[in-house]
């Protein structure tokens, strides 16, 4: 019984921080500048391509300096050819190979000014992916060369959001997204996502 009454007197807590404190919802967009490396300290990396991400959003602030932004969505990785040498072997120019999925996200936020009309702040926190769809010069990757459809990576990021009016917000940010998932197989050598990542959106406060 002691349990039961501790049970509640914790969600009775926990539902009076959550109306005490602002949520928003909202959507951003942005580019990906997408390549795939090798393993290890000397990985060659893939020339860059360049893909899109859209996700809709959620962020709860649990003060006024610390938040946690959750996405969900879709993400276009992948990467070119890794160098000159390999485009003469294989004879064809502007080698692509895009992967595209289906993306979670949880970012803790942390905003170093109190100023609820101009809000930098920083980001960091752990990305999964599940591929579900793939292309290498317009068919489909065979399935013997995927290494993996479940891509896990770090994230870490720099933006700022800027007050439009009482309910709405605009917000830019970028960074840099390492997986350390091994997705397709060239020459048997596995490889795995990195990209730099640059997005906008709108949040909208709900209370």
């Amino acid at each position: 019984m002691k349990y039961y009454n501790l049970l509640v007197c914790l969600a009775f807590f926990f539902s009076l921080t959550v109306k005490s404190q602002n949520s928003e919802i909202g959507f951003r967009t942005g580019l990906n500048l997408a390549t795939l490396r090798t393993g290890g300290d000397s990985g060659r990396s893939t020339e860059t391509l360049a893909r899109l991400n859209f996700s809709l959003t959620y962020e709860f602030s649990f003060s006024n300096h610390f938040g946690l932004d959750a996405g969900l969505g879709f993400q276009g990785k992948g990467g070119g050819d890794f160098d000159e040498e390999s485009r003469l072997r294989i004879g064809i120019d502007n080698f692509k190979r895009k992967l595209d999925y289906v993306n979670a996200t949880t970012l803790f936020r942390y905003y170093p000014l109190d100023n609820q009309q101009f809000q930098p702040f920083i980001t960091l926190g752990p990305g999964f992916s599940y591929l579900i769809k793939t292309d290498q010069l317009g068919n489909k990757i065979a399935e013997e060369n995927i290494r993996g459809k479940l891509d896990i990576s770090s994230i870490a990021g720099i933006g700022a959001k800027f007050s439009l009016n009482e309910n709405l917000k605009f917000e830019v940010l970028g960074g840099f997204d390492r997986g350390w998932s091994k997705t397709i197989r060239q020459q048997n050598e596995s490889l795995f996502n990195q990209m730099f990542w640059f997005s906008v959106g709108l949040k909208k406060d709900i209370r």
